[in-house]
């Protein structure tokens, strides 16, 4: 068997039982807030824990999602500054479908529907009463992840073309790249530097902390639907994606946003048999396998210098998402081969 493909098994599997060792029988890790807790359903259905992942959906809805199925956290700070406002619910959706609960799943979705650009394709970014009507790639692309698993056609088909033509507006490789699209369709080119990092990804040595996650998730949306249809113009519009992954060189695969880029570049080799895009999907598993602590919990060295220096609200959330990026990694490729 593949080394990577094994080990990657291997390490999502302890990242997994970490988890389980530290929930509670309500499906909490008894401590506060929805941070450490919205990926756990996902990961856990994906590793065949359905009863488990139920529970732990089950205790974050009872907890944070309103009765128009809105979830947040308003004690989130982070979350507050991503300015993503959809994301839990739309990692709670996915995390839901995976586990066996349609019905939970479908009213969370219809929920993050009402916010797509019916002449874009966009998913908002902000939902609240002062959120401005911008649409941008993570939201968007994510959604589309997502309605490929609840069947969703029609949100599919629109943010296919919100995550295409975002790409065929700026090709140039050596160019920062913009998220976001106005309430006009316009690309969103103007903004606070403060809040430069929301609007565009750039280049580890002129930005701090780039988005390299949205970039990571419009290559794998394409290639997941490039699967499911065969559309050629998402198989190309993944394949520029993963070129501007790679034009922003090796320091996208040593980051804490590694992750999503591996299982996309996954995808691509077993579409494509690229040896560049293997080779890319195993240095972004090295990095996860290589920030792996004894105990099977996941430390980020790009955000804390030492492993006891790191709360344990982001060991849980991380520890859920590269246990999670690993087995779908692992997954794969296996069926790749």
């Amino acid at each position: 068997m593949d080394s990577y493909v094994d080990r990657a098994a291997k390490a999502s599997d302890a990242g997994i039982q970490w988890l389980l060792s530290h929930r509670t029988p309500e499906g909490s890790y008894a401590i506060q807030g929805l941070l450490p807790h919205y990926k756990t359903p996902m990961t856990l259905a994906a590793a065949g824990f359905l009863g488990e992942a139920r529970t732990s959906f089950a205790w974050i809805t009872r907890r944070f999602t309103g009765p128009d199925w809105h979830t947040r956290d308003p004690q989130d700070a982070a979350a507050a500054r991503r300015r993503c406002d959809l994301y839990e619910d739309l990692w709670l959706a996915w995390g839901a479908q995976s586990a066996g609960l349609p019905r939970e799943a479908a009213n969370i979705y219809h929920l993050c529907r009402g916010f797509q650009d019916p002449a874009t394709g966009g998913v908002r970014s902000r939902i609240g009463a002062d959120g401005e009507e911008f649409y941008d790639l993570r939201s968007t692309a994510l959604a589309g992840l997502v309605g490929l698993s609840v069947g969703d056609d029609e949100a599919v088909a629109g943010a296919l073309d919100f995550t295409r033509r975002l790409m065929a507006d700026q090709p140039d490789l050596p160019r920062n790249f913009f998220l976001v699209r106005d309430s006009k369709g316009h690309l969103v080119t103007s903004f606070d530097d403060a809040e430069a990092r929301l609007f565009t990804v750039g280049f580890a040595e002129h930005q701090r902390d780039p988005l390299y996650y949205a970039l990571g998730l419009g290559m794998t949306f394409l290639a997941a639907a490039h699967e499911r249809d065969g559309a050629p113009e998402s198989l190309s519009g993944a394949l520029a994606y993963a070129e501007q992954c790679m034009a922003r060189t090796d320091a996208i695969l040593r980051h804490h946003y590694t992750g999503k880029i591996g299982w996309g570049m996954a995808k691509l080799y077993r579409l494509t048999r690229r040896p560049e895009h293997r080779a890319v999907a195993e240095q972004a598993a090295e990095h996860l396998l290589r920030t792996q602590l004894s105990s099977g919990a996941w430390w980020i060295p790009t955000l804390y210098s030492a492993p006891e220096e790191q709360p344990r609200a982001v060991t849980l959330d991380r520890t859920a998402e590269h246990a999670l990026w690993l087995r779908l990694f692992s997954d794969t490729m296996r069926a790749g081969d």
